[in-house]
């Protein structure tokens, strides 16, 4: 079996996190890389397990898009997945996965059970707050099944689900750019791309799905003005299902390129991806610093 390699690659949330803090960056992408392998040093097994760390706004979204995901193949396979169903699989998740982290199960196994930021760090959410949560995930599933695009999923023959959360990557000038578009239909000769989301909109999205319609061009091999992409707000009380107007695609082409350039001007051998930590400076936000996962081994 060829031996894993630590290659420069890009993605958006890649991108955020080295502008964010290039420090957290530095042990997210190069300390803890080999820190699966128990032969590795205790600080690369210690930066891989603050890594796969989730805090519980991100623990909570992800079982949103799992829910989705598994209603959306259910769909595409003919079967149908009523509302109660999924609500019901949806508590028993994030019932399952919390006590995953209360009980440190990750010390047993890092990949297969979450831990939590807030069981880790502490504080510990109370049960008003584990109880707030999980409205929060029952109202962007209902959001969901009340959704036109719900009611539609039946009529779209099964060859026009194009992707249903998977990761992807293409080429971009020679590095793999990867991208992970939750839903993705082709319809009326339209590719459209949805991207869950369960926050509060920001000014970052547009950007983020102007790189997605980089990727479905390419994956595609379709032109722009084909592609959709479409951000869902989920835990909003009215949910519009509305294609966002995306940057010009020579701008997230030039946007990109400058990014991979930044990545590359920190590594001390661009052949090889090797950094130093001295070329990746912590932020200056310290209100940042306090919600890392990295705290406990930032040096």
């Amino acid at each position: 079996m060829a031996e894993l390699k630590n290659e420069l690659t890009w993605s958006f949330s890649r991108d955020r996190l080295f502008k964010d803090c290039r420090r957290a960056y530095f042990y997210h992408y190069y300390a803890s890389w080999g820190g699966w392998n128990k032969s590795s040093d205790e600080f690369c097994q210690k930066a891989y397990l603050l890594k796969n760390m989730r805090n519980v706004d991100i623990w909570v979204g992800d079982i949103i898009h799992q829910i989705l995901k598994w209603v959306i193949e259910n769909k595409k396979a003919g079967n149908h997945c009523g509302l109660d169903e999924a609500l019901t699989k949806a508590k028993q998740m994030l019932m399952r996965t919390w006590e995953q982290s209360r009980s440190k199960l990750w010390q047993k196994n890092i990949k297969q059970n979450l831990n939590l930021f807030e069981h880790y760090y502490g504080p510990e959410l109370s049960r008003d707050d584990l109880a707030f949560k999980m409205t929060k995930v029952t109202k962007s599933i209902r959001n969901f099944y009340s959704s036109e695009l719900f009611s539609s999923l039946s009529n779209i023959s099964q060859e026009n689900f194009l992707a249903v959360d998977e990761l992807d990557f293409f080429d971009f000038s020679g590095v793999r750019m990867f991208a992970i578009p939750d839903f993705a239909l082709k319809s009326s000769g339209q590719y459209i791309l949805y991207d869950w989301k369960t926050g509060k909109p920001t000014d970052k999205d547009v950007l983020q799905l102007s790189c997605y319609i980089l990727y479905a061009e390419n994956k595609w091999a379709v032109s722009s003005d084909k592609i959709s992409v479409v951000p869902v707000y989920l835990a909003m009380d009215e949910v519009l299902f509305k294609p966002v107007v995306p940057v010009d695609q020579p701008k997230v082409r030039e946007y990109i390129e400058n990014s991979i350039f930044e990545m590359r001007s920190v590594l001390t051998d661009k052949e090889t991806n090797k950094i130093s930590i001295d070329n990746c400076p912590k932020t200056k936000n310290e209100w940042s610093c306090k919600k890392c996962r990295f705290r406990e081994i930032c040096l």
